[in-house]
């Protein structure tokens, strides 16, 4: 005999169960960044008709770097910032194998001494 579906094995109640869980919650409110693009994308696209969005979202974003409506204009980009747990292990990482490679390379160099006294 055929096994029988159960209700949540089947594909739109499963559906069904994750769109409910997710109605409950409120949609984040779109950025400064968000809005600017929104209203002045479709200006731009309209005064430049012909253009691949692609060189259309490159001026916009120029566009935001200096518009009054963005919380960081004027200041420069900086580095990313690597977390400090990372940098660490990467430090430790590397005189690790720095000194592995000397060993061998030690090594390499008296077969090779070896060979010539023979």
């Amino acid at each position: 005999m055929p096994k029988e579906a159960t209700e949540t094995k089947t594909k739109t109640t499963r559906k069904a169960a994750n769109t409910s869980a997710k109605e409950g919650k409120e949609k984040r409110k779109p950025s400064a960044y968000n809005l600017f693009i929104k209203e002045h994308l479709s200006k731009w696209r309209a005064d430049h008709p012909g253009t691949e969005v692609k060189e259309a979202m490159a001026a916009v974003a120029k566009m935001w770097k200096e518009a009054p409506e963005n919380p960081n204009r004027g200041k420069e980009a900086g580095a990313k910032k690597v977390p400090k747990e990372k940098a660490e292990k990467e430090n430790k990482k590397k005189p690790a194998k720095k000194a592995a490679e000397e060993p061998a390379a030690a090594e390499g160099s008296e077969a090779s001494e070896g060979g010539e006294e023979e």
